[in-house]
């Protein structure tokens, strides 16, 4: 009998579909070494029919669409600037509860921990807004977002683009205009553990709770967004994208999910979404009269769907034509390739192991090679010869 769904860790993307498909509910995801969320077999309650193995998305290519490609920013200066760049997910989000349905997206529950909840009021969906640089568990929003359309009631369901692949792997191509599936361009996961092991590090260092963390904060504008904690007080740690550890180690793919690097059949023209959402970064050579830096969103729209969803809000957002999108893959390669895992990625997880997330050991890992580590990497090149003459010099 199987004990999880693939053999191979990089095979597995963790979007959850599984769960919710298997027919004997013998399926929970459960955290590896790493922190990260892989199914778990319930050898008891598994009668080996394989199910879970056949709908699994991982590994499917979507069929290969023509995006028609926009800049976008809601109007609302406010909402913009609560935003991680345009305000696009909000708007959608809005009509889709104006139709009477609900929103799922990933938000920070009273732990810190990340999951994909169901909104159906503006208040909830204020806990979805915002980018969350750590993988959601989205098993149970598959599950009940299906659940909801088997009633007849719209769903909007936003998350990456393997979640995606998860939920549509669950529903098949059912449900039509009830459905509007938005992703976005997606530079890889961090593992949920590591970023709790953050939180924890934070705390014990302040001496207090933290109660909120918003990965994209603006005040120092669109571009030079800093992360920030919020304790229990009140008061707050912010970092830069250069001088926080875990948002530097993020950015770099220090401790990112394995099969992150493998997910090229689900970017470029390859999103199973309806719309795919990101930053427009570049804005300030590629339109720089619409650069205000309060945040420009990226709208992919791939299926009719998409338009008709756009066209609904199209009183609050403002869209320009983005005709070339060469110029966009130079500031946001992800939109066509995936993110390569980092040379030190093992020795994180290793020293991790034992200590749990420390700051500055990450930094340190991810500064460049000192004095020594750059004249010994320069020796190993030397011919023999010179480094026999070097060895002699270092004996006198």
């Amino acid at each position: 009998m199987r004990q999880t769904v693939h053999t191979r860790k990089e095979d597995c993307t963790g979007c959850g579909a599984c769960v919710s498909i298997c027919p004997k509910g013998a399926i929970a995801m459960k955290p590896d070494e790493e922190g990260f969320l892989y199914p778990a077999v319930d050898e008891k309650l598994c009668v080996g029919c394989d199910v879970c193995e056949k709908r699994c998305p991982a590994g499917a290519i979507p069929k290969e669409k023509k995006p028609h490609i926009v800049g976008a920013q809601v109007r609302d200066e406010a909402l913009r600037r609560a935003s991680s760049s345009g305000g696009v997910f909000t708007a959608l989000a809005r009509q889709t509860l104006a139709r009477g349905g609900a929103v799922f997206g990933a938000a920070f529950d009273e732990n810190m921990h990340v999951e994909h909840i169901g909104a159906i009021d503006e208040a909830e969906i204020g806990m979805m807004r915002g980018s969350k640089y750590v993988q959601s568990d989205a098993a149970d929003a598959i599950a009940n977002a299906a659940g909801l359309l088997a009633r007849g009631i719209p769903v909007m369901f936003s998350g990456t683009p393997c979640q995606i692949a998860g939920l549509l792997a669950k529903v098949g191509g059912k449900y039509g205009e009830l459905l509007l599936t938005v992703d976005f361009v997606c530079h890889g996961v961090p593992s949920p553990g590591v970023f709790e092991s953050y939180i924890k590090a934070l705390e014990k260092d302040a001496g207090k709770r933290v109660t909120g963390y918003t990965f994209r904060d603006k005040r120092l504008g669109w571009k030079n967004f800093s992360a920030v904690a919020t304790f229990e007080d009140g008061s707050e740690h912010a970092g830069t994208q250069t001088t926080d550890p875990y948002l530097y180690g993020f950015l770099q793919n220090l401790y990112l999910r394995p099969s992150c690097v493998h997910c090229d059949a689900l970017r470029g023209n390859h999103h199973a979404a309806d719309i795919t959402l990101a930053d427009l970064w570049g804005a300030q050579e590629i339109c720089p009269e619409r650069d205000d830096d309060t945040g420009l969103s990226l709208v992919m729209i791939n299926t009719q769907r998409g338009r008709e969803a756009m066209k609904a809000i199209d009183n609050r957002v403002t869209t320009f034509p983005v005709k070339d999108v060469k110029p966009l893959l130079r500031f946001n390669p992800s939109i066509e390739k995936p993110a390569s895992a980092h040379e030190k990625r093992a020795a994180f997880f290793k020293y991790y192991a034992k200590n749990g997330f420390d700051g500055a050991h990450v930094m340190k890992l991810l500064s460049g090679p000192g004095k020594a580590e750059r004249m010994l990497k320069r020796a190993a090149h030397l011919p023999a010869g010179a480094m026999r003459r070097i060895r002699a010099l270092i004996k006198k």
